[in-house]
């Protein structure tokens, strides 16, 4: 009887390494090819004249720091963050905490960025602050394209500023955009998907020359 009980639990093991084997060839390619198609995307998209990426884990994604021929934009960072796929124990986890792959645009400005608001989509951050310091701020609910966000601001012109350059973007994909000055920093996050980039960047390098004032 034991041997039997033994038998069967070592059959469901075997079956379970099986499984988590597929699961780490099949989830490895998939977030190989995903990163692969969003260096190219990206690089077509800023064009940098030099560029440095340092990979994050192997397969969960990669930063990447581009320098550019820019006046008024120092340096352009990306971090692509992706669900671990190739983890069958960890993946499920990652879904609940994190639910999607994610990619951060920051854009460093040279002269001083004239302008501190956030525009933050309605229940994205589960477990953490949407902003330091948040009750410094006043804040407005503003419905774009049938999406919600809650909008952190400091002049009521700059809340309108941000709303304007937001009308242009694929906000479906939008989950956070901001302006900092005590950075000089436009940063973006929102959902890598294909065709986002080349959306989304020339609209925070517009933001960034229409919040220094160029």
């Amino acid at each position: 009887m034991v041997f039997a009980d033994l038998s069967g639990l070592f059959a469901i093991l075997l079956l379970f390494a099986g499984v988590a084997t597929l699961q780490f060839f099949y989830g490895r390619k998939l977030n190989l090819m995903i990163m692969k198609n969003a260096v190219v995307e990206l690089e077509e998209t800023i064009k940098p004249k030099d560029q440095l990426y340092t990979w994050l884990g192997g397969y969960v994604g990669f930063r990447a720091e581009y320098k550019i021929d820019d006046p008024d934009i120092d340096s352009v960072e990306v971090t692509l963050t992706l669900l671990p796929r190739q983890s069958i124990l960890y993946l499920p986890i990652s879904k609940l905490t994190f639910r999607e792959d994610r990619l951060f645009f920051v854009l460093k400005c040279r002269h001083a960025v004239k302008g501190d608001v956030h525009a933050v989509k309605k229940g994205i951050y589960r477990f953490t602050k949407p902003i330091d310091n948040e009750f410094e701020y006043r804040t407005e609910t503003a419905s774009i394209d049938g999406e919600e966000f809650v909008v952190y601001y400091r002049r009521k012109e700059d809340f309108e500023r941000i709303l304007k350059h937001m009308k242009g973007l694929p906000v479906q994909g939008v989950k956070h955009i901001s302006v900092t000055p005590s950075t000089k920093v436009i940063y973006a996050f929102v959902t890598p998907k294909r065709g986002i980039a080349e959306k989304v960047f020339p609209k925070i390098v517009e933001m960034a020359r229409d919040f220094t004032g160029f």
